[in-house]
Order: structure tokens, then C-alpha cells, then sequence
């Protein structure tokens, strides 16, 4: 049988797991859900190669876990707005 500890790591290790792949439902931000109707598939993975940052911030970014970087509104937002040449 399992102790308290091993019981809280194996539920710690599921929700890292979550959030690494984007499907973490912690809670719900506007800018995670307009990403992830952008970038429907590996949504983390693109906003950490445009935001310039490592995937698990930026997943954890997606799954309103932390804040949002002022990076990752840019690209947002250089992605939504076209530029006048």
C-alpha cells in the first residue's frame, strides 16, 4: 500500500505530465484558449519557439498556471496583426 508521499508524488507527476502536454485544465485564460485556437496541435511547442522561452513555462503559460509573459502577447499579437509594409 501506498504511503502519503509516494500517493502525492505519483498525483504530482500526472499533472507536470498535463501540463507538459498542453491539455492541463488548471485554469481557464483567455490568451491560453485564443493560442490554443491558433495552434490546435503541439499549441506549448509553438509558443515556446516564438516566445523564446522553455516548454514548460510556456505550457504552463497556456494553462493559465502563470501569468502571461509580455513575449507571449507579442507573438500573439504579431501573429493575429498584419503589418503595414
Amino acid at each position: 500500500m501506498r504511503n502519503s508521499y509516494e500517493r502525492a508524488t505519483a498525483e504530482q507527476t500526472g499533472i507536470q505530465r498535463e501540463i507538459m502536454q498542453g491539455t492541463a485544465e488548471i485554469r481557464s485564460c483567455a490568451f491560453g484558449l485564443a493560442w490554443k485556437g491558433i495552434f490546435k496541435h503541439k499549441a506549448a511547442e509553438e509558443l515556446a519557439v516564438r516566445g523564446c522561452m522553455s516548454l514548460r513555462a510556456a505550457a504552463s503559460q497556456l494553462s493559465g498556471e502563470h501569468e502571461t509573459s509580455a513575449k507571449s502577447i507579442a507573438a500573439l499579437i504579431e501573429i493575429c496583426v498584419p503589418r503595414n509594409k
